[in-house]
């Protein structure tokens, strides 16, 4: 049976795999292993076809519906995530966002968080929600934490400096600070964010989720350096509020971005995932 305990496992297994189609996997001795018969199956995966012939949760079949695909077909990828309203607000004007999505939706980030090997987000989203960035809520393995943080605002004060899990900030300030188990990384301020993208592909970082916030999101996007972007939308209208993205106008709807996309429903909300 996959359970939230055991998903992490599948995630790592199939991430391992070799083959894009045609997988018969079976959780046996608390582990995934693959069977030549679909029949003792516990998944069948033909293409981004998944068919679940043991007991699973509903929500865990939503998710894995929609990170299989990815796994099997993205061996490297960066992925930009952000959660809003349907009219596409991520917080009110005073800042406040507590709760724009359902809990479902974050435990979908948690299980995204598991399967990338960094977790990127932008110093405001530190100052502002002050996060752990963890897998807390699955048991897997913590992403490397990543913040940008040109002006290096930061102090020991947050709770990613208080947990002993690893860190790295970027930034092009030329300010002494030292951090708990922290890198510190200083790039130059010219093409800072493709500078961040070419250092994380140097430190072998394969797997990427890119959290936020909206500028953050809206510059990788502005560079062409996401290769999925999902958005999980809450059926909710804010009206007035802070905007999940903010990209470079553009005269002629022409220049649009119109990437592959597929929908899926996920509890009482939606995820557009986008392909770049």
């Amino acid at each position: 049976m996959i359970t939230k305990n055991n998903i992490f496992l599948l995630f790592d297994f199939i991430r391992k795999q070799k083959k894009i189609s045609n997988l018969n996997i079976k959780y046996s001795n608390k582990c995934f292993v693959l069977t030549s018969t679909s029949q003792l199956a516990d998944i069948i995966i033909k293409k981004d076809n998944i068919l679940f012939q043991s007991k699973i949760n509903k929500s865990l079949e939503e998710i894995l519906q929609i990170l299989i695909p990815i796994l099997l077909n993205n061996k490297n990828f960066f992925i930009g995530q952000i959660g809003q309203s349907l009219d596409g607000k991520i917080a009110l004007n005073n800042g406040k966002s507590h709760y724009i999505n359902d809990k479902l939706s974050i435990f979908y980030l948690h299980c995204l968080r598991s399967i990338s090997q960094a977790v990127v987000v932008g110093v405001n989203t530190i100052i502002k929600d002050n996060p752990q960035l963890t897998t807390r809520m699955i048991k897997g393995p913590n992403p490397i934490r990543v913040i940008i943080d040109p002006s290096l605002k930061l102090n020991n004060n947050y709770k990613i400096f208080k947990d002993g899990l690893s860190n790295i900030i970027f930034t092009h300030s030329s300010i002494q600070k030292k951090f708990k188990n922290t890198t510190v990384y200083k790039l130059q301020k010219k093409d800072f964010t493709l500078q961040i993208y070419k250092k994380l592909q140097l430190l072998n970082f394969s797997s990427v989720l890119i959290e936020g916030g909206a500028t953050t999101l809206s510059k990788f996007i502005d560079n062409k350096l996401i290769d999925i972007m999902q958005f999980i939308i809450s059926p909710m209208i804010i009206g007035s509020g802070i905007n999940s993205l903010n990209l470079k106008p553009i005269s002629n709807l022409d220049n649009a971005l119109r990437p592959k996309n597929k929908i899926y429903r996920f509890g009482k909300e939606i995820i557009v995932s986008l392909n770049f």
